[in-house]
This record gives C-alpha cells, structure tokens and sequence, in this order.
C-alpha cells in the first residue's frame, strides 16, 4: 500500500517532538495527531499530496473563525 503524504493549507503544524512543517505522511490505516496555532480563520484545503488520491476524493476542508 501507498504512503499519503498529507497537506494542509494555511498553516504549520508539530508533530509530537518534531518541527513545524505543513505535509505529514500517513502510512495506510493509521491517523496522525498534530497541534497547530489556529491564526488564520477560514475555510482551508487539507489533502494527500499523491494526486491521484486527492481527485479520488482524499480531500477536505478545515474551517474555523475568530
């Protein structure tokens, strides 16, 4: 199975002990838990970067206000 290097648009994120970065990969049936300054209200892109994932539907959006 395929890695899903995942994006999200708008904003950084950490991983648990790691750096400040926007794409995490994603191996095939786990999750993944990042904390992120929420700094930037909108409606942003999260998706996996293997494109053919993200025209398959591997998209979303991530929405907050101030």
């Amino acid at each position: 199975m395929m890695w899903h290097p995942m994006h999200l648009h708008g904003h950084t994120f950490q991983l648990p002990g790691g750096p400040r970065k926007d794409t995490a990969i994603v191996l095939p049936g786990q999750t993944v838990v990042c904390d992120f300054d929420a700094d930037n209200p909108g409606q942003w892109m999260v998706h996996c970067h293997n494109t053919y994932h993200a025209e398959a539907g591997m998209a979303t959006t991530l929405g907050y206000q101030t």
